[in-house]
């Protein structure tokens, strides 16, 4: 109010941060992140304000206070002494029209006369999917101190920077936090190690779901008279070696179908290959995008393929069982599932037939 001028699509801008990044010796009261308008109290990405910010290291979560277009940050307690401080606010402010900003903002600065020059950087994924954990929240803490923690979050490349630590042995800890608790719960994955940092130095972290309980079948599913394709319920170790020992197959007469070979990953053994002009059509690719992160190591197995040496019966019930399965813990178990084999496909009518019922009734003979 009063209405009038060009409507405001722009999301909130940063005008200054105070402290400015790199200043030594100072211990401000709060730090300060000042805008171009007023922003929102509440955000729709978050459920509070304070969801929004890290302080690096941390000693629980930052108090956060709104003023109209300014947000003051402060620790738990209080700053402490000696120590460089990274402060970072993350991408989901908005404006009170609802116009939000996706990029985050940070700065640093020391309480002490000299600033940390060491950092930790890396790239944490997601094990099971084999895809960059983006989002994921970071920890790097000498242990046993794990509530004075330097924190970060992982970018939409799953990459992560830990800057201004002080030289020591970390435990550098990356998860998921799926329920935005910025603690490690059950059932979110994640991984850890162990790094002595001087300078600086790299790690890589395949997060995954900790489960004690080892593989078992989850889904059979046919792909042809000759293979069918068997998923798990948890992911398999993927540095074990599967072959036909692994499993067997064995009718309702008890009598054991041969297979002839595993293929770990479910290639679908029945695909066909792509056609010259579906392939002439496909647009050509950007060889300016950047590559997508792979990890060091293989991804675990989800699913394989079972080749057998004989068809099965149509209509026919099997009982497929798993030996042996190693989850991604160590723990090891058998499994098995029922399958029925798809009955016969059902024949079409006879040409002839189709022709005498398609033709039109004879004309009705003519009277002279």
């Amino acid at each position: 109010m009063p209405p009038g001028g060009p409507p405001d699509v722009a999301a909130p801008q940063i005008l200054a941060i105070a402290p400015d990044s790199a200043r030594v010796s100072v211990t401000p009261r709060e730090v300060i992140f000042r805008f171009d308008e007023v922003v929102s109290e509440r955000p729709q990405s978050v459920t509070n304000l304070a969801d929004l910010f890290l302080i690096s290291p941390r000693d629980g979560a930052p108090r956060v206070s709104w003023n109209r277009d300014e947000i003051a940050v402060r620790p738990r307690g209080d700053w402490r002494p000696n120590t460089t401080y990274t402060v970072t606010m993350m991408g989901g402010l908005a404006d009170i029209r609802g116009n939000v900003r996706n990029a985050g903002a940070s700065t640093f600065f020391s309480t002490g006369p000299t600033l940390a020059s060491t950092r930790i950087t890396g790239q944490v994924f997601d094990w099971v999917s084999g895809a960059p954990a983006v989002g994921a929240l970071i920890e790097a803490y000498v242990p046993p101190d794990s509530l004075r923690a330097y924190v970060a979050v992982s970018d939409s490349g799953g990459r992560f920077v830990l800057e201004h630590l002080a030289p020591a042995r970390y435990l550098v800890r990356g998860f998921v936090d799926r329920n935005k608790n910025r603690g490690i719960d059950a059932g979110e994955p994640w991984d850890s190690a162990t790094v002595t940092l001087a300078d600086s130095t790299a790690v890589e972290l395949l997060a995954f779901a900790r489960d004690t309980i080892a593989p078992r079948i989850r889904d059979v599913n046919v792909i042809d008279s000759l293979s069918v394709r068997v998923s798990f319920d948890r992911p398999v170790d993927p540095t074990q070696q599967l072959t036909a020992g692994n499993f067997s197959v064995v009718g309702r007469d008890s009598v054991p179908v041969g297979i002839a070979g595993v293929t770990v990953g479910g290639a679908d053994t029945a695909a066909t290959p792509a056609r010259a002009d579906t392939a002439a059509r496909r647009p050509p690719a950007d060889t300016l995008a950047r590559p997508r992160p792979t990890m060091s190591r293989p991804r675990p197995v989800n699913e394989v393929v079972l080749r057998f040496v004989r068809q099965l019966t149509p209509a026919a019930s099997y009982r497929i069982r798993a030996i042996g399965l190693r989850g991604l813990l160590g723990h090891t178990g058998d499994s098995e599932r029922s399958y029925t084999a798809p009955g016969p496909v059902a024949r079409p009518q006879s040409d002839s037939v189709t022709t005498r019922t398609n033709q039109s009734p004879p004309a009705p003979p003519v009277r002279r």
